[in-house]
């Protein structure tokens, strides 16, 4: 296996055996060649190499296998067929205070840790006051972990697998526990192991957060690799599988052998007024017909200045009669950054009926915030209970200008003010 290769999966399974009754077990054990199990397989035929220093965000709807895949990867669980090769030390965050012992202090539990993920005791204690920095739990580093709070134990969690050098690292999940100011310290945390060659998987529910960190995305579904690519691509794939008809009917079936939809099934690419290709699904029971953008003065443009308002003009047509309409909007960066997103159900705006061939233009009006650079907006339609009748991703470019510079995503319209004053100093506070 090249050197190149962090890890390399070769047509990985796992399967569970389901019992009905616990003397099945029993008599399986005593009866040998009858099975009395149903078996489960949670994994089929996953193949995976990831290169060195690669950043893969994993995707996919719960149950899908994620945490099963991550854990065979971790080396936890054994998988019924296949190869596994993992070039490195792994360090993981599975599950909420996975390895630790609850009676243990937080203390002592790093230590354990530490040892179990390669680190002699000498190196532990040098370390040890980072990993505690991180954390930040103050005394109760040397209380019982039983006593913490689940936003306690994932601090420290991740404070040590994040501080202990690892060549791989593995999140599943877990940074959603911590509050915004810990998440945003491991995101730092994580992008700072990115840029040093860390080897990381990386699995969460949040879509922008995998389009900006990952170089690749997988998306994985009842237990199968559907597709290994572009972050955003896949993003977009997986997006159109949650709102899939054919997904909801899946889930119905017996878990064990699901109607595993192709890429093919999932994709619609679609050919606007200016001859590009954009990704599109839906049940097209509604259809997104056109999109403008108008400026403040009401004229169509693709250009808007920081600070005035501009409205986003959207025509829709029923192809059935709709009584339930839902119309949002996603503005982002070119980074994939979702800068404003809202929808109708959201501003508790209750949309007129529709019949047939009938069309409605729905329009947002706000004030442009955003700061100079180039944004995308993505229009989506769909029943109130979240089944969708149109998704057009990025559908509409255009620009921002900004004549009174700032930095960063949006112009908060900050004011200065400042007083100037005078302290007296006395020879007393000159002698101290």
């Amino acid at each position: 296996m090249g050197e190149e290769i962090a890890i390399s999966l070769k047509n990985i399974s796992k399967c569970y055996k389901r019992y009905a009754r616990p003397v099945d077990r029993l008599k399986e054990i005593l009866l040998p060649g009858k099975n009395y199990a149903q078996e489960f397989w949670a994994l089929r035929d996953i193949s995976l190499d990831v290169p060195k220093g690669e950043t893969l965000g994993i995707i996919g709807q719960n149950g899908s296998g994620k945490s099963t895949l991550l854990q065979i990867i971790a080396g936890t669980l054994t998988p019924t067929t296949g190869e596994v090769f993992v070039n490195g030390r792994v360090s993981a965050l599975l599950e909420l205070g996975s390895g630790f012992n609850p009676e243990f202090t937080g203390r002592q539990n790093v230590f354990f840790n530490g040892q179990i993920l390669g680190l002699s005791r000498e190196e532990i204690e040098a370390k040890f006051d980072e990993i505690a920095g991180f954390a930040e739990i103050g005394d109760f580093m040397d209380h019982p972990v039983k006593t913490y709070s689940s936003g306690m134990v994932v601090r420290l969690a991740f404070a040590v697998v994040a501080n202990t050098e690892p060549s791989i690292l593995i999140v599943d999940e877990a940074l959603a526990v911590g509050d915004a100011k810990f998440q945003a310290r491991c995101m730092k945390r994580i992008r700072q192991l990115k840029e040093q060659g860390v080897t990381i998987l990386f699995v969460s529910h949040d879509s922008g957060s995998v389009k900006m960190l990952c170089n690749s995305a997988a998306l994985m579904n009842y237990g199968r690799m559907l597709e290994i690519g572009d972050p955003k691509d896949v993003v977009n794939h997986y997006i159109a599988l949650l709102s899939s008809d054919n997904n909801n009917e899946a889930e119905i079936e017996e878990r064990n052998s699901p109607k595993v939809l192709s890429i093919e099934e999932l994709d619609d690419f679609v050919q606007d007024n200016h001859d590009e290709s954009l990704h599109r699904h839906g049940n097209k029971l509604a259809i997104i017909k056109k999109v403008n953008i108008y400026d403040h003065q009401s004229k169509e443009t693709t250009k808007i200045e920081t600070g005035n308002a501009f409205q986003i003009s959207i025509l829709i047509e029923a192809q059935a009669k709709i009584s339930d309409l839902v119309v949002g909007i996603s503005l982002r960066n070119l980074m994939g950054l979702v800068i404003y997103g809202t929808n109708t159900h959201l501003q508790k705006v209750k949309l007129l009926e529709m019949e047939k061939n009938q069309d409605l233009q729905v329009i947002f009006q706000m004030p442009c915030l955003m700061n100079r650079g180039v944004y995308t907006i993505t229009v989506g339609i769909h029943s109130e209970e979240g089944l969708s009748y149109d998704w057009v991703d990025e559908l509409v470019v255009f620009e921002v200008n900004n004549t009174i510079l700032c930095d960063g995503l949006i112009d908060l319209k900050s004011q200065i003010k400042f007083n100037l004053t005078q302290q007296t100093v006395t020879p007393s506070k000159l002698n101290k």
